[in-house]
Protein backbone atom coordinates (compact mmCIF):
# COMPACT_ATOMS: atom_id res chain seq x y z
CA UNK A 1 0.00 0.00 0.00
CA UNK A 2 3.04 2.26 0.47
CA UNK A 3 4.02 1.75 -2.58
CA UNK A 4 1.39 3.94 -4.52
CA UNK A 5 1.43 7.02 -3.10
CA UNK A 6 5.72 6.81 -2.78
CA UNK A 7 5.63 6.02 -6.75
CA UNK A 8 2.81 8.81 -7.14
CA UNK A 9 4.93 11.65 -5.32
CA UNK A 10 7.84 10.44 -7.18
CA UNK A 11 6.07 10.96 -10.91
CA UNK A 12 4.82 14.02 -9.84
CA UNK A 13 8.34 15.30 -8.44
CA UNK A 14 9.89 13.88 -11.62
CA UNK A 15 7.23 16.05 -14.15
CA UNK A 16 8.18 19.41 -12.02
CA UNK A 17 11.59 18.98 -12.05
CA UNK A 18 12.22 18.28 -15.22
CA UNK A 19 11.48 21.22 -16.32
CA UNK A 20 13.77 23.53 -13.37
CA UNK A 21 16.56 21.74 -14.36
CA UNK A 22 16.60 23.01 -17.88
CA UNK A 23 16.39 26.48 -16.33
CA UNK A 24 19.24 25.65 -13.75
CA UNK A 25 21.57 24.32 -16.74
CA UNK A 26 21.86 27.71 -18.66
CA UNK A 27 25.86 27.85 -19.47
CA UNK A 28 25.83 30.60 -22.18
CA UNK A 29 29.12 30.51 -22.89
CA UNK A 30 29.31 29.57 -26.58
CA UNK A 31 26.41 32.58 -27.28
CA UNK A 32 29.58 34.52 -25.56
CA UNK A 33 32.56 33.71 -27.32
CA UNK A 34 31.26 34.77 -30.53
CA UNK A 35 31.13 37.99 -28.80
CA UNK A 36 34.49 38.47 -26.86
CA UNK A 37 36.02 36.97 -30.01
CA UNK A 38 35.06 39.45 -32.20
CA UNK A 39 36.29 41.95 -29.70
CA UNK A 40 39.39 39.99 -29.88
CA UNK A 41 39.70 40.77 -33.57
CA UNK A 42 38.96 44.16 -33.42
CA UNK A 43 41.49 44.89 -30.42
CA UNK A 44 44.15 42.87 -32.78
CA UNK A 45 43.66 45.44 -35.52
CA UNK A 46 43.05 48.99 -33.49
CA UNK A 47 46.62 48.54 -30.91
CA UNK A 48 48.66 47.14 -33.22
CA UNK A 49 48.11 50.06 -35.92
CA UNK A 50 48.18 52.45 -32.51
CA UNK A 51 51.39 50.71 -31.89
CA UNK A 52 52.81 51.34 -35.08
CA UNK A 53 51.65 54.87 -35.41
CA UNK A 54 54.27 55.19 -32.51
CA UNK A 55 57.00 53.30 -33.58
CA UNK A 56 57.11 55.63 -37.21
CA UNK A 57 56.50 58.57 -34.36
CA UNK A 58 53.41 59.66 -36.50
CA UNK A 59 50.83 59.42 -33.67
CA UNK A 60 48.57 61.82 -33.26
CA UNK A 61 45.46 63.36 -32.84
CA UNK A 62 44.19 62.69 -36.54
CA UNK A 63 45.91 59.18 -36.61
CA UNK A 64 45.48 57.95 -33.02
CA UNK A 65 41.92 59.16 -32.92
CA UNK A 66 40.20 56.91 -35.45
CA UNK A 67 41.65 53.80 -33.48
CA UNK A 68 40.56 55.21 -30.08
CA UNK A 69 36.83 55.85 -31.43
CA UNK A 70 36.81 52.08 -33.33
CA UNK A 71 38.18 50.65 -29.92
CA UNK A 72 35.00 52.54 -28.33
CA UNK A 73 32.73 51.27 -30.65
CA UNK A 74 33.80 47.74 -30.50
CA UNK A 75 33.35 47.68 -27.02
CA UNK A 76 30.12 49.46 -26.93
CA UNK A 77 28.94 46.74 -29.19
CA UNK A 78 29.91 44.09 -27.15
CA UNK A 79 28.49 45.80 -24.36
CA UNK A 80 25.06 45.70 -25.92
CA UNK A 81 25.76 42.07 -27.43
CA UNK A 82 26.22 40.67 -24.11
CA UNK A 83 23.67 42.47 -22.47
CA UNK A 84 21.72 39.99 -24.66
CA UNK A 85 22.47 36.81 -23.39
CA UNK A 86 21.42 35.17 -20.37
CA UNK A 87 23.85 35.14 -17.52
CA UNK A 88 25.91 31.80 -17.87
CA UNK A 89 26.01 29.19 -15.66
CA UNK A 90 29.74 28.25 -16.97
CA UNK A 91 31.82 25.24 -17.12
CA UNK A 92 35.03 24.38 -16.82
CA UNK A 93 34.81 21.11 -19.10
CA UNK A 94 32.40 22.15 -21.88
CA UNK A 95 34.29 24.49 -24.47
CA UNK A 96 33.93 27.33 -24.20
CA UNK A 97 34.89 27.01 -20.94
CA UNK A 98 34.77 29.82 -18.08
CA UNK A 99 39.02 29.94 -18.61
CA UNK A 100 38.19 29.73 -22.08
CA UNK A 101 36.00 33.08 -22.17
CA UNK A 102 38.51 34.34 -19.39
CA UNK A 103 41.61 34.27 -21.47
CA UNK A 104 40.04 35.89 -24.60
CA UNK A 105 38.29 39.01 -22.94
CA UNK A 106 41.26 39.39 -20.35
CA UNK A 107 43.96 39.35 -23.01
CA UNK A 108 41.71 42.34 -24.73
CA UNK A 109 41.48 44.40 -21.54
CA UNK A 110 45.05 43.58 -21.34
CA UNK A 111 46.06 44.51 -24.72
CA UNK A 112 44.11 47.80 -24.81
CA UNK A 113 45.86 49.00 -21.22
CA UNK A 114 49.29 47.60 -22.35
CA UNK A 115 48.89 49.12 -26.23
CA UNK A 116 47.93 52.65 -24.93
CA UNK A 117 50.43 52.83 -22.93
CA UNK A 118 53.12 54.52 -24.63
CA UNK A 119 50.65 57.59 -26.01
CA UNK A 120 51.60 61.05 -24.23
CA UNK A 121 50.03 64.27 -24.48
CA UNK A 122 52.71 65.72 -26.28
CA UNK A 123 52.09 63.67 -29.31
CA UNK A 124 48.45 63.35 -29.29
CA UNK A 125 47.02 66.64 -27.47
CA UNK A 126 43.67 65.06 -27.07
CA UNK A 127 44.87 62.22 -25.65
CA UNK A 128 42.81 63.02 -22.09
CA UNK A 129 39.58 63.64 -23.99
CA UNK A 130 39.91 60.53 -25.74
CA UNK A 131 40.60 58.44 -22.69
CA UNK A 132 37.85 59.91 -21.34
CA UNK A 133 35.77 58.39 -24.15
CA UNK A 134 36.99 55.06 -23.59
CA UNK A 135 36.69 54.30 -19.96
CA UNK A 136 33.22 53.94 -19.69
CA UNK A 137 33.03 52.28 -22.78
CA UNK A 138 35.50 49.57 -21.36
CA UNK A 139 33.99 49.46 -17.85
CA UNK A 140 31.08 48.89 -19.24
CA UNK A 141 32.10 46.13 -21.39
CA UNK A 142 34.05 44.84 -18.00
CA UNK A 143 30.92 44.85 -16.38
CA UNK A 144 28.68 42.96 -18.82
CA UNK A 145 30.99 40.67 -19.23
CA UNK A 146 30.89 40.48 -15.32
CA UNK A 147 27.41 40.22 -15.54
CA UNK A 148 27.43 37.71 -18.52
CA UNK A 149 30.01 35.31 -17.44
CA UNK A 150 30.31 35.27 -13.70
CA UNK A 151 32.06 32.11 -13.23
CA UNK A 152 34.68 33.87 -15.38
CA UNK A 153 35.39 37.21 -13.79
CA UNK A 154 38.02 36.09 -11.12
CA UNK A 155 40.33 34.87 -13.83
CA UNK A 156 40.19 38.22 -15.89
CA UNK A 157 40.76 40.05 -12.38
CA UNK A 158 44.27 37.61 -11.98
CA UNK A 159 44.77 38.06 -15.36
CA UNK A 160 44.98 41.96 -15.24
CA UNK A 161 46.57 42.10 -11.79
CA UNK A 162 50.11 43.75 -13.46
CA UNK A 163 48.18 45.23 -16.38
CA UNK A 164 46.08 47.36 -13.79
CA UNK A 165 49.02 49.53 -13.56
CA UNK A 166 48.54 50.82 -17.10
CA UNK A 167 45.43 51.39 -16.49
CA UNK A 168 45.99 53.29 -13.19
CA UNK A 169 48.81 55.45 -14.97
CA UNK A 170 45.63 56.00 -18.50
CA UNK A 171 43.31 57.46 -15.43
CA UNK A 172 40.88 54.69 -16.29
CA UNK A 173 39.13 54.66 -13.02
CA UNK A 174 36.18 52.92 -14.09
CA UNK A 175 37.68 50.21 -15.59
CA UNK A 176 40.00 49.35 -12.66
CA UNK A 177 36.55 49.96 -10.28
CA UNK A 178 34.89 47.69 -13.04
CA UNK A 179 37.85 44.94 -12.96
CA UNK A 180 37.37 45.16 -9.14
CA UNK A 181 40.84 47.25 -8.15
CA UNK A 182 41.13 51.05 -6.46
CA UNK A 183 41.62 53.86 -8.75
Amino acid sequence: MLFRPVFALAFVASAFANPLFSRQDSNTNAAIDPVVSKLSVRAHDSIPTILTLQANQTASDATIGPQINDLIDALNETTTSLQGISPSSGSNDTDPTNDDLSVVFGGVVSLVASGLSGLTTATVPSLNDMFGDLDPALAASITAFNTTAPQSFNFVHILMLDASQFLRDEGLSQSLTALGFTA
